[in-house]
This record gives C-alpha cells, structure tokens and sequence, in this order.
C-alpha cells in the first residue's frame, strides 16, 4: 500500500467542499414584487404577485400566505401558485365574511424562503339572501301551483335551503307548511297539495344561508270549495257565489252526462249556418292535441248542445238559465260589475288584499268563441257563456264578459249555432 495515498484523498475531499461552499455563498434568496388583491368576496378573492428575482437558483415553490392577525407565514394558511413568465395568481379560498385578513407573498430557493410586504383586505360582509315570492296560479279546491320567483345574490354564494312555506295566517314560516326545494339559486315553482277546500292561504318564498333565513312577501290566495267530475272524468273545482255554487272553469267534456259522444265537425272551420239545430262542439282552433289549453279554455258548444236533454254538465249541475246568471252578476257586484272584476284573478300581494278574498272568485277565462260560418275569434274579442234561456227566433242568452276591465258583464241575444264557453251550476 502506498503510505502517501491517504492526504492526496483528503485534499481532494476539502477542496469539492470549499467550491461547493463558494456556489452556496452566491446563491441568494428570492424576492418577490407587491401583491395585489381583487375580486373580493364573502368567502374568497384573488391574489396575484411578480417574482422580480430568483436568486440565481431554481424556484422551488411560490405562493400567498394569510391570516387574520399580521405578518403570516407558510405556518398559517397558504396556498400554493405557478410561475407563468415570472407571474403568479390564485384564489384565496374558505375565507370568512367581513373579516380583515392579512396577506403577503412569498416565493422559495435552495437559499431560504422570502416574504413579500403585507396587504390587508376585509371580505365582503354576509348578508340574507333577497327572496321573490313566486307567482300562484292553477288553484283548485285543494292545490295551487307556483311559478317563477327565486333567490338573489347573498354575497354568500351558497344558499342553503330554499323553497316556499304557507299558513292561514300572514307571514307564514318555515315553522308552518314549507315545501323545500333544495340548495342555491333558482326559481320557485312547485306543487302545493293538501290544501283544506274554502281557505285562505298565504304563501311566501324563503332561503337560508349562513346568516339566518329569509323570507318574500306574502301571496294570499282561497282555495275552491268542492269539485265534481263530468262523464270524461275532467274534475273541476267548484265555488260558493252567494246561495249558488259553481264550476270554477268552463266545460270540457265531449260526452252527454249518458255517456253518448257529442259530434264535432269534420274541420274546425266547417260553416254549419244552413243546419237546423247544430250539436256540436269544439276545441278553440288548432287547440284539440293541446290538453294543457283545453284544461284552462274548456271547449265551445251550440246552444243546441248545451240545452240537450242528455245534458253535458256533471251530474247534479245544470246549465243555468238568464236568472240564474242574473243572481250572480247581482252578487259579484251589479250594475258596477265590469269584466276585471270576475277575470282570473285567483291570487293576490298582501298590500292589494281585499274583503272579496273570504270569498272564492268566478274566475272568468277570455277564450273566444267560435261563429257559424267557422271563424274562431280569439279572446282578444271577449268571451260569451249560454244561458239556458232563449230569446227571439233561432237567438238565446248569452252572458258577454269583454277584454276591456271596464267592459260590463251582460245578457245578449245570440245565434244559437255560435260555439260559446259553458258554466254550470249547482242543482
């Protein structure tokens, strides 16, 4: 063994440590440039900063560092950012509303870590949800249906719960009947069942989020007070008029109340002015494959048709005659009584809620009708229900309700092979 091998080694050891010594003492930790902080929310914002000088070493890591008492570090919370030509951004996530958070960049080499100058910022604060209650429609002896509403931006970003909730009493709660529709935004449209016939109910949108719950402003609405079914099996609710109950919609069976099918012309348009007494009836133009149409227009029929003695009104009702009309338009409101006054208006806001809601609504539906030479007319011209009652030669009653709201509610005398709406009333 050569007795001089030994020191040559240990020189070569010393000098490696010395060169790497000296390639340590030139490398420097990194710097980063201001941050800047934007897009301010109750739960996050985004931070962006600049590396402005590496240290002559590989980054090993970059990012923010928060919290809510000063001069953060990576023991706090942090969140980690990539270089894009020297540029690095995030999202600051799972921040709390209206706090004052503390933030600096930092950015890391072989050399050590450095910290950037601190910012503050304050998240945006909490706040309740803001509720629109939906719009009530389709009420019936037992249930309504809601559209429309929804929830607006909370600054929260995350409803928790949100639905509909109704009570005989104003300004109903969750604590009442509620109908939950699940978490975030959206409208509120639903089905409301179960209702208690000859009601008042008020309904009112909610939606909670971490401050607490919210509600919209009340809709009040009355409940029809029975239903009957017709031969077809239509069911339709009823309503109590003073000493009278009627249907709440028109007619739409195309069954006498015996079971016999009534006719309906080959085309929609077919002209029937040279038959004698026309039996038919018909769905408003183009409407017969549109059930959902025909559940709110009903059909037009003949006075032939309506006064026929197998009867088309639900067993127990009956078409009512010119008097009979007469004792509901004297009820509703008279010599006063104009066409907004038994339109459908089912539902109403709080601040508009009138005495008339103890009492149910005629609910008048603007159809049409239907001449004999074929020609339908929209509801934009009005809409005529038959009396049993008839007039001069080849007319009957008819009751006219117009589209203006100042259109009044009468009697006229009308062909008898016009196609008119139909009401009944109860036996």
């Amino acid at each position: 063994m050569n007795r001089f091998a030994a020191p040559v080694w240990t020189n070569t050891v010393v000098l490696i440590l010395l060169v790497l010594s000296a390639c340590n003492d030139y490398i420097k930790p990194p710097y980063t440039s201001n941050t800047s902080i934007a897009g301010i929310t109750a739960q996050w914002a985004t931070a962006k900063s600049r590396l402005v000088y590496d240290g002559g070493s590989d980054i090993t890591g970059c990012g923010f560092c928060w919290n809510t008492t000063g001069s953060p570090t990576k023991a706090d919370s942090y969140a980690e950012a990539g270089l894009v030509n020297d540029l690095f951004s995030c999202k600051i996530e799972n921040l709390s509303g209206g706090t004052k958070y503390y933030l600096r960049s930092y950015a890391e080499n072989k050399a050590g870590i450095f910290y950037g100058d601190v910012i503050s910022f304050i998240t945006t604060a909490y706040k309740l949800p803001t509720v629109s209650t939906p719009w009530v429609g389709d009420i019936t002896h037992n249930s309504v249906i809601t559209s429309g509403g929804g929830i607006s931006n909370d600054n929260s970003y995350n409803v928790l719960s949100k639905g509909v909730c109704w009570s005989t009493s104003k300004n109903p709660t969750i604590a009442d009947q509620k109908l939950d529709l699940g978490s975030g935004f959206g409208p509120l449209g639903c089905i409301i069942e179960g209702l208690t016939p000859g009601t008042v109910y008020y309904i009112r949108g909610y939606a909670t989020n971490v401050v607490g719950i919210a509600y919209g402003g009340n809709q009040v609405i009355r409940t029809f007070d029975g239903f009957t079914t017709d031969y077809e099996g239509h069911v339709y609710s009823t309503v109590r008029l003073g000493n009278q109950e009627w249907i709440n919609r028109n007619l739409e069976t195309r069954y006498f109340a015996n079971g016999d099918m009534i006719n309906t012309t080959g085309t929609a348009t077919t002209n029937t002015e040279q038959e004698d007494k026309p039996l038919y009836q018909w769905a408003f133009q183009y409407h017969e494959d549109h059930p959902e149409l025909l559940d709110f227009e009903g059909r037009l029929y003949t006075w032939y048709t309506a006064t026929d003695s197998r009867k088309i009104c639900p067993t127990g009702w009956h078409l009512p005659s010119n008097d009979e009309w007469n004792v509901l338009l004297t009820h509703l409101g008279g010599d006063a009584l104009t066409s907004r006054d038994i339109r459908s208006f089912n539902s109403n806001w709080d601040n508009i809620l009138n005495t008339g809601s103890t009492e149910g609504k005629f609910g008048a539906q603007l159809v049409g009708f239907r001449a004999p030479n074929g020609q339908f007319s929209y509801g934009s011209y009005g809409t005529y229900w038959w009396t049993a009652t008839e007039a001069s030669s080849g007319n009957a009653l008819a009751v006219f309700c117009g589209p203006s709201d100042i259109d009044k509610v009468s009697p006229t005398e009308k062909s008898r092979k016009f196609g008119y709406s139909v009401r009944c009333v109860k036996d």
